[in-house]
């Protein structure tokens, strides 16, 4: 009698384990289509983040559970990062749309404003790598030349307005 009680819990045991694994592959594959959907439409236009919409998407629909879950947690950390780098982005905007509204060095100064703001509108579409990299050569706070640049002097040609 015993051994068939310690049967049965055991089988017990196993179909609830199996009960719990279906669930969580269900919440993971639920947490990953919701990701596909919130982001689908915001990735269009940069080809790293709809790579990662695409990887995430298969992982909901074909994955194991483990891959499943390791897809997320990758994205995540990607998201993070990538939200992070594009809050820098806009609150560049914001600093160079201020200083073009005031005008702030002349005419020339604002030329250069307005071609940051080109070049960081257009920064909303790269790569998290080459965000990192534009931000670490200087976007943030470039600041418009006192004086005109010295020929043989670098700087990121995507800072440099037609005439300065």
């Amino acid at each position: 009698m015993k051994i068939i009680a310690l049967l049965l819990l055991a089988n017990l045991g196993i179909a609830l384990s199996n009960k719990l694994y279906e669930e969580h592959d269900r919440l993971v594959t639920w947490r990953l289509r919701n990701i596909v959907n919130k982001y689908k439409y915001l990735a269009t236009g940069n080809a790293e983040f709809s790579q990662w919409i695409e990887k995430v998407n298969n992982a909901a629909t074909h994955s194991s559970f483990s891959l499943s879950m390791l897809t997320e947690s990758d994205f995540k950390s990607y998201d993070k990062q990538r939200q992070m780098l594009e809050d820098n982005i806009t609150q560049r905007l914001n600093t160079l749309r201020s200083l073009i509204s005031l005008r702030k060095g002349g005419k020339r100064c604002v030329r250069f404003y307005q071609h940051q703001e080109n070049e960081l509108k257009n920064a909303y579409k790269l790569s998290n790598q080459r965000k990192e990299e534009l931000y670490i050569m200087g976007w943030d706070g470039m600041e418009c030349p006192a004086r005109p640049v010295i020929q043989g002097y670098e700087k990121p040609l995507w800072f440099l307005a037609s005439d300065v």
